[in-house]
């Protein structure tokens, strides 16, 4: 077997919310058919850069682009507009992968903020996000964040 430097993607796609709602590190423009063929229809990117936006546009992958610049938590409203994407392409029966560049800090704080804002409270969306993937280490200012959505 060829050692790969880089963990095949399927393998580093981690579920929140079983074949709806996943995080992944920033897939190649030749990883995106691996997505799709593992049940993935639709794709966030939270980077703050728009790289990976004109691969998606090419393979007709549905996309939503929130950029968020590393370390920091994404605003009220991006959170709402995933909701938005995530509520639209699930009844379409597409299941959702947010990334960020390692899917690891924004992709984790991301999903958390769409966990809780479905009703999950602050300790239980971050177990969830702890036990899909153990390499979502949060800032600070990514976990305060989250801890001011589960106040009214």
């Amino acid at each position: 077997m060829d050692a790969q430097p880089v963990q095949a993607i399927a393998e580093n796609l981690w579920w929140v919310i079983p074949d709806k709602l996943a995080g992944v590190r920033k897939p190649t423009t030749d990883e995106i058919i691996e997505l799709k063929n593992v049940g993935i229809g639709a794709i966030v990117s939270v980077m703050d850069d728009p790289s990976n936006l004109d691969a998606y546009e090419q393979t007709g992958l549905p996309y939503l682009w929130l950029p968020t610049k590393g370390g920091t938590a994404p605003t009220q409203e991006q959170i709402q507009q995933l909701q938005a994407f995530v509520a639209q392409q699930n009844q379409l029966g597409n299941a959702i992968a947010v990334h960020c560049t390692s899917g690891n800090r924004r992709t984790g704080t991301m999903l958390a903020a769409y966990l809780i804002k479905s009703g999950s409270s602050f300790a239980e969306a971050i177990q969830i996000i702890q036990t899909a993937n153990s390499q979502a280490e949060l800032r600070e200012a990514q976990i305060a964040f989250l801890q001011t959505l589960t106040h009214p």
